[in-house]
C-alpha cells in the first residue's frame, strides 16, 4: 500500500515538475500547483454538499489562491451563492464567476507576468487586430467586444451568424491572468468556443513580445 502511494506521489511530482519556474515566470510553482489542486478540490466538494449548487455541476479552477468559477446558473442569487462558497474556503484569497456560455467547461485563460497596463494595452492591440471592434471597456479591467458578422461561408450564407468576445483581467502582483469568453448568437461549438478563446489569449501574448524593449 505504501509503495503504491509512493509511485503516485512520485508520478504527481514528476507532473508537477514541469510547472516549476523561476523568477518571472507566470506559471505556479510545484507548491502553489499542489495547493490550487487542494483549494479547487474542496470547493468542489463544498458545492456538492451544498443542495442548490450540486446539480449545476460547476467547474472550479484555482491559479495562486485565486478560484474561477464556470458553468451555467439559473440566476444571480446561485451565481453569489458559488462566489460565497469559494471565498469562504480556507486558502482562497478570492473568487470570480466568469460565463463561459457552457456547463462545465474550463475557462480559457492566461497568466502573463507584465503589469496590469501593460496587458490591458495588448489586450485592446489583440482585440483589434482580430477585427473586433470594442463595445464596453472598463478601464484596465474587462472589455466586451461589439457583435460582428462572421465572415461568409457555408453555414453563413443561409443564417446571419455573429460572434463576439469578452476579456476579464485579473492581477496577482506581477502577473496578471486573462479570462477569454467567446459568444455566438448561434451557441456554436465548444471547439469554436476554445478556437477563438485561444487565439486572442495567443495574439495578447504576441502584442506584448513586441511591445517590451528588445
Amino acid at each position: 500500500m505504501r509503495r503504491g502511494r509512493l509511485a503516485c506521489l512520485l508520478v504527481l511530482a514528476t507532473w508537477l515538475a514541469g510547472c516549476a519556474v523561476t523568477s518571472g515566470s507566470s506559471r505556479e510553482s510545484v507548491g502553489e500547483a499542489v495547493h490550487s489542486i487542494s483549494v479547487s478540490n474542496t470547493v468542489q466538494i463544498r458545492y456538492q454538499a451544498d443542495p442548490v449548487l450540486a446539480p449545476l455541476g460547476l467547474t472550479v479552477e484555482t491559479y495562486r489562491r485565486e478560484v474561477f468559477i464556470s458553468g451555467l446558473v439559473q440566476n444571480e442569487a446561485q451565481r453569489a451563492r458559488a462566489v460565497a462558497i469559494a471565498r469562504d474556503t480556507p486558502g482562497v484569497l478570492d473568487a470570480y464567476f466568469v460565463d463561459t456560455g457552457l456547463p462545465g467547461r474550463s475557462v480559457s485563460r492566461a497568466h502573463y507576468p507584465a503589469s496590469r497596463e501593460a496587458v490591458w494595452a495588448a489586450a485592446i492591440t489583440a482585440i483589434r487586430a482580430a477585427g473586433y471592434q470594442i463595445e464596453d471597456r472598463r478601464e484596465g479591467r474587462s472589455l466586451v467586444t461589439t457583435w460582428r458578422s462572421l465572415r461568409p461561408s457555408v453555414m453563413t450564407l443561409w443564417a446571419g451568424t455573429q460572434e463576439r468576445v469578452r476579456l476579464a483581467l485579473y492581477p496577482h502582483g506581477d502577473t496578471v491572468t486573462v479570462i477569454a469568453v467567446a459568444d455566438r448568437l448561434d451557441d456554436g461549438s465548444l471547439s469554436w468556443q476554445i478556437e477563438q478563446e485561444e487565439a486572442i489569449l495567443r495574439r495578447i501574448r504576441e502584442a506584448l513580445a513586441a511591445s517590451s524593449p528588445s
